[in-house]
């Protein structure tokens, strides 16, 4: 259960990171916009406002996903232990350890290779439900659950 409240720490410790840096190129998208100075050639500036605007609108996009993300992981209940699997839940088998959580994807976490996905995805569908000791394929491989915390 430790480990489990390591993870989300890290993750948790990645994710406001990103989320700091995505904040920081919205605001220097957004000072370039502010002290950009109309030149004579007025569709050159407007169409540099316009690609100033569409980065600020995809970095804006990327700063929701992240807070989303962020508030996901913040209300995971790492001290809590399932039987069955399911979101919050930290999985072992025979072929790697997942943290269902959000789509962080693989990370190196004390020397160990955790795979850090969204309940949403299909992997984590196929586990959804399962105990100690079961097993289920995904892309051709059979995977044996050996602990779940």
């Amino acid at each position: 259960m430790e480990l489990k409240k390591r993870i989300q720490k890290e993750c948790l410790g990645m994710l406001r990171n990103k989320i700091k840096e995505i904040k920081s190129e919205i605001d220097a998208v957004q000072e370039s916009a502010i002290s950009d100075t109309k030149s004579s050639m007025g569709d050159k500036y407007e169409t540099g406002r316009e690609v100033m605007m569409q980065e600020k609108n995809k970095l804006n996009g990327q700063l929701e996903i992240l807070l989303n993300q962020l508030t996901t992981l913040e209300m995971i209940e790492v001290e809590k232990t399932h039987e069955r699997i399911r979101q919050g839940s930290l999985v072992e088998t025979d072929k790697g350890t997942f943290f269902i959580s959000v789509p962080f994807g693989q990370m190196t976490f004390e020397n160990k290779q955790i795979f850090v996905i969204s309940s949403s995805a299909p992997l984590a569908q196929e586990m959804a439900g399962k105990t100690v000791g079961e097993s289920f394929s995904f892309n051709t491989q059979t995977h044996k659950i050996k602990s779940i915390a």
